[in-house]
């Protein structure tokens, strides 16, 4: 997957596809969760996530991990100058990279729905692995709704993402898996929920 050549029109197309729905996933628990030492952010993309974490948790020191150079490029141009101190970008990997440190935030927004079963299965253990034994783990992410309309509707937009991004990303993954198994596999419980957008997007608070 290479999500350079989108980085830098990828904010654009978020805002006239979906408004600040995205980011009212990515902020939905904020305020509802101690502030952390160590935050790791996965696929973090252009940065937005990330400047607002600085500004709620000024003592913490952020890890971003992501493929695209691009993207943490933009990203790093976002950070102030007084915060860049605190912030380490990872041009990485995330199944390859190797990490010595421990977190007690992660946060993966929109990132876990690219990848095929077994890649997303991989990528779980290795960030469970990565976390602290009181570890809050935050996602958002697309989903399909129980109810028909709003089944129907999800499945078609879905399956219209997922065309778009296989073919301009070589996205891996064909369509959606649920990271809920891997996430309890690795000894993490759903603790809070939300739905957006008429179930279509959800955004998730999990604790060990």
């Amino acid at each position: 997957m290479n999500f350079d050549r989108l980085a830098p029109f990828y904010q654009a197309m978020e805002s006239v596809a979906a408004g600040r729905k995205l980011r009212r996933c990515r902020e939905a628990f904020l305020g509802e969760i101690p502030e952390p030492r160590r935050f790791l952010l996965a696929g973090e993309g252009r940065g937005g996530f990330l400047c607002e974490c600085l500004k709620r948790y000024p003592n913490a020191r952020f890890t971003v991990v992501d493929s695209s150079r691009v993207m943490l490029d933009l990203a790093r141009e976002r950070v102030a100058y007084a915060d860049l101190k605190r912030v380490l970008f990872v041009h990485a990997d995330l199944v390859e990279w190797t990490c010595d440190e421990r977190f007690d935030l992660i946060a993966t927004h929109f990132f876990l729905d690219c990848f095929a079963p077994q890649t997303l299965a991989a990528i779980v253990a290795k960030l469970a692995a990565l976390a602290t034994p009181d570890a809050v783990w935050l996602l958002s992410d697309f989903q399909v709704p129980n109810k028909r309309f709003a089944s129907i509707r999800s499945r078609w937009i879905l399956c219209l993402l997922y065309r778009f991004f296989r073919l301009s990303c070589k996205l891996e993954a064909r369509s959606l898996t649920a990271a809920d198994p891997f996430l309890s596999a690795a000894g993490f419980r759903l603790e809070k929920r939300r739905e957006f957008d008429w179930g279509l997007l959800k955004s998730e608070c999990w604790r060990r």
